[in-house]
């Protein structure tokens, strides 16, 4: 049997950067979960960016008519991550490769907590990046 296509909005690979296991029902963690544990197989997994609905939004508890009720947020998250990752709507990429790029590009530049303070995981994401470079 073929593997799922794994679709991912760039403000989305963010978070799946930093999942511990947390989402906004039991559904969506369900769904988070085993994509997490797709992409840390230690397999090389393939994942391909979008700037719309992707792999994420169809456990969501937000989506609303095949769209989040947060669209207008979203997409400028999407894009303004996109363009400082030099992602391309339809790129096929390494999940490694996307995680080096996302460290480089938005965690270890610092621009991170500008593109994503507005987000209501934020905090916790915060804990989680300084648990691991704690550890």
């Amino acid at each position: 049997m073929e593997k799922a296509i794994i679709r991912l909005r760039p403000h989305h690979a963010l978070c799946l950067r930093n999942y511990i296991g947390k989402g906004y029902n039991d559904t969506f963690v369900e769904n988070m979960d085993a994509l997490h544990e797709r992409l840390s197989s230690g397999e090389r997994e393939m994942v391909q960016i979008i700037l719309h609905r992707d792999s994420m939004c169809r456990a969501c508890p937000r989506e609303k008519d095949a769209a989040c009720e947060k669209e207008d947020w979203v997409q400028q998250l999407d894009l303004a991550i996109a363009k400082k990752c030099g992602l391309r709507s339809g790129l096929w990429i390494s999940w490694q490769e996307l995680c080096d790029i996302m460290d480089q590009h938005i965690f270890d530049a610092d621009v991170w907590g500008k593109l994503c303070a507005d987000c209501e995981w934020y905090e916790l994401c915060v804990k989680v990046r300084n648990e691991k470079s704690a550890g």
